[in-house]
C-alpha cells in the first residue's frame, strides 16, 4: 500500500517520523488505489510543491516529472530511466519507493523499450541554431584568406613589370665606357662624332647593333656590383628601367630601377640570367665590347641568359640588334 512519512515530536519535543498510508493522509481509506503517477501527483500537491521545484531538486526534467503524473509513458525516454524516476520521486515524496517501484512495473508490464521513445542526448536548441551559423562564419573567413592569398601572389609576381617605358630612339643612344678593373677597348673617340660608323676592322662582331656616333654620351651614373671583380658582362642602362639579375639558383643578385648611366657588373657564374621591363634600354657589354640590347624596343625581356657564349651567339645570329 503506497505511504508517506508523517513528521510529529514527541514529548520531549524531538522530531520523529513515522511511515503513513497516502489513505491515512486523505482520510479515505475506502477510497480506490490510482496508478503510480496519480499517486506522486496528490503526494506533491499536498506537500504544496510545484514541478519546477522537484525538477530542481531532483534534477529530472520538468516535462519527464509531469508525464509520469499523467501516465503519459510514451513520453518517457525509456523503461530503465523510467523505473528510475519513479524511486527518485516516491522517496522525495516520502512515500514507499519500493513498493511505488513494484506498482509501476506491474503497470508497464507487457511493454518493451520499443513501445517508447528512443532515448535522445538532450542538446541546447539555441546552440544547435548557432552552429550552422558558426560554420558560415569560419567558411567566410577562409575564403576571404584564400582571395586575399591569390591577390598577394598576382600583386608580387607582376610588380616588377608594372614601370613600362618607352626607349630612346636609336639615334640617341650612345655607349658611355666605363673603367674595370678587365682592360676594356676605348670608347669611340670624341672626334668620331657626327661622322658616319667606323670602318669594318674596329667594328664590333657581326650581328652586334652600334648606336649612331651622333648621339651625345650617357650621364654619369653609379656602379652596380662591383665586388664582382673582373666581371665579363657589364649591363648598361640608357633609360630608367626596372632590372633583375638572378642566379641558377634563383637568388636575386640586384633586383632594383637602374637610371640612364647606371651599370652592373655581372658576376661571373654560369647560368645567371637578366629580366628586364624595358630590353630596348638595356645595353650588353662583354669584356669590354658592345654586343647589342637585351632585346627589340620597350618589350619585357624574361630570363635572358648573360652567359658569354649565349651572348655572343644571340649578337652573331642578330637577335639582340636595335
Amino acid at each position: 500500500m503506497t505511504k508517506v512519512t508523517r513528521l510529529t515530536l514527541d514529548d520531549s519535543g524531538n522530531m520523529k517520523s513515522r511511515r503513513i498510508h497516502l489513505r491515512e493522509i486523505s482520510g479515505d481509506s475506502d477510497t480506490p488505489l490510482e496508478t503510480v503517477g496519480q499517486d506522486l501527483r496528490s503526494a506533491r500537491l499536498r506537500r504544496g510543491d510545484d514541478l519546477a521545484t522537484v525538477s530542481g531538486v531532483l534534477k529530472i526534467r520538468k516535462d519527464h516529472l509531469e508525464a509520469l503524473e499523467e501516465d503519459r509513458l510514451d513520453a518517457l525516454p525509456g523503461r530503465t530511466y523510467a523505473v528510475g524516476f519513479v524511486r527518485s520521486y516516491a522517496d522525495y515524496l516520502g512515500l514507499d519507493a519500493s513498493q511505488c517501484v513494484e506498482r509501476f512495473k506491474a503497470e508497464i508490464a507487457g511493454r518493451s523499450d520499443s513501445d517508447h521513445i528512443p532515448q535522445v542526448t538532450v542538446i541546447d536548441e539555441d546552440d544547435h541554431r548557432r552552429l550552422p551559423q558558426g560554420w558560415k562564419i569560419i567558411a567566410s573567413v577562409v575564403v576571404l584568406l584564400m582571395i586575399f592569398a591569390a591577390y598577394y601572389l598576382i600583386s608580387s609576381t607582376s610588380a616588377m613589370l608594372s614601370q613600362p617605358a618607352t626607349p630612346l630612339p636609336p639615334s640617341q643612344l650612345a655607349p658611355k665606357p666605363v673603367a674595370h678593373a678587365a682592360p676594356r677597348p676605348a670608347a669611340v673617340p670624341q672626334t668620331m662624332l657626327g661622322s658616319t660608323v667606323p670602318p669594318a676592322s674596329s667594328a664590333p662582331a657581326t650581328g652586334i647593333a652600334v648606336p649612331p656616333a651622333t648621339v651625345a654620351p650617357l650621364p654619369p651614373g653609379q656602379t652596380y656590383g662591383e665586388q664582382n671583380h673582373n666581371a665579363r658582362v657589364v649591363l648598361r642602362v640608357h633609360q630608367a628601367t626596372r632590372v633583375l639579375v638572378q642566379g641558377p639558383d634563383g637568388v636575386a643578385y640586384i633586383n632594383r630601377t637602374l637610371n640612364p648611366g647606371d651599370i652592373y657588373d655581372v658576376p661571373n657564374i654560369v647560368g645567371v640570367t637578366l629580366t628586364t621591363t624595358n630590353a630596348g634600354a638595356v645595353e650588353v657589354d662583354l669584356d669590354g665590347q658592345s654586343m647589342g640590347y637585351a632585346g627589340q624596343g620597350a618589350g619585357v625581356a624574361e630570363g635572358i641568359s648573360l652567359d658569354p657564349q649565349s651572348i655572343v651567339d644571340r649578337s652573331n645570329s642578330g637577335g639582340s640588334r636595335q
